[in-house]
């Protein structure tokens, strides 16, 4: 009898994992039944046309994605998400850095020299008008990460105060390719270069570098230098980013090979040594200046949004997000 009951048990539990996968399925197909192909692809085009001028925020270009998007929301049925609005103003602070040519680094030896563009980038968050970092410490911090659940922590016994701190992108998992490491191959947010920055700026750092390899990162060198150069925007602070490092970058793995020999370290072994748990901090025992001239503006841009509003649970809610804005139009 029991051994019956045990049956029937089974019986039942397999029948509704059918029946209520078979319910999902039927979920599915009729949402993607509403996809238009076409529709799709003509608004892609739309947004992607000359028209739109680039669609960079706080321009024509901005007013014209907007009220569009504003247009299309209304046409397929979508209610203002912000009170009567489809739109929710936002601040923001527009910085042209103007880093020096040169990232003069200093120690034993002659020194290294690296070139802006080529060989490194750096920006600054920091809402003022000049940055000057000079001689401040270089240190190897491993890939800059504290996580505790992952029982990891780069800056373990580093006073990183007005150091500038070289780290790698991404995590452990994907240069071990260990699964229990992190999340292996797929990338933490411990791996993301905004996480890099935010955690050296806790940690106190005058500068954070980061070194660029191609498969970590996931994009070459090209992709650094353009993203790095001319105005970045930022939302504006009450403090204006002084809690952020003065500077934040990027140096190429050519120039991150020369760094680590100057500072007589295989670059190699070290970064193998990163990978490992239990990683200690590598002092480079060489200095670094940068200097760094702002241009800086204030502007209003805005957020787009729409709301389709729920009906077994109405007082919740689901976020789908994605920007609407781009580079705008290149001068050249």
């Amino acid at each position: 009898m029991q051994r019956f009951s045990s049956l029937v048990l089974k019986v039942i539990v397999v029948s509704m994992l059918l029946i209520l996968s078979h319910a999902i399925a039927q979920d599915l197909q009729k949402a993607l039944s509403q996809i238009d192909e076409a529709e799709y692809t003509q608004r892609i085009k739309t947004l992607a046309s000359d028209e739109f001028q680039g669609r960079l925020p706080a321009t024509e270009g901005e007013t014209k994605t907007i009220n569009y998007l504003r247009d299309e929301f209304r046409k397929i049925g979508l209610k203002p998400g912000n009170g009567d609005s489809y739109f929710q103003e936002v601040g923001l602070v527009q910085i042209t850095s103007h880093p020096d040519e040169r990232l003069e680094i200093k120690g034993t030896g002659r020194g290294l020299s690296l070139g802006l563009g080529s060989q490194f980038v750096a920006q600054t968050r920091r809402m003022v008008d000049k940055i000057d970092v000079r001689d401040a410490e270089m240190v190897f911090a491993g890939y800059g990460i504290v996580a505790p659940e992952y029982n990891w922590n780069d800056y373990a016994g580093l006073d990183a105060k007005g150091k500038i701190v070289v780290v790698l992108v991404n995590d452990p998992g994907f240069a071990t390719q260990d699964s229990a490491l992190f999340t292996g191959r797929a990338m933490t947010y411990y791996g993301r270069w905004t996480y890099k920055y935010e955690e050296a700026a806790r940690q106190g750092a005058a500068g954070v570098l980061i070194v660029h390899e191609p498969a970590p990162a996931g994009y070459p060198w090209f992709v650094v230098q353009s993203g790095w150069s001319g105005p970045e925007f930022h939302m504006e602070a009450a403090d204006k980013n002084m809690s952020r490092c003065q500077f934040e970058g990027w140096i190429s793995g050519i120039a991150a090979r020369s760094l680590f020999g100057q500072a007589g370290l295989n670059y190699e072994e070290e970064i193998a040594k990163a990978a490992k748990p239990g990683f200690t901090y590598q002092p480079f025992g060489l200095t670094a200046s940068l200097s760094l001239t702002n241009d800086i503006s204030y502007s209003k841009s805005n957020n787009v949004l729409a709301l389709l509003p729920g009906t077994d649970r109405a007082d919740e809610i689901v976020i789908y997000s994605a920007h609407w804005d781009h580079f705008g139009v290149n001068p050249e």
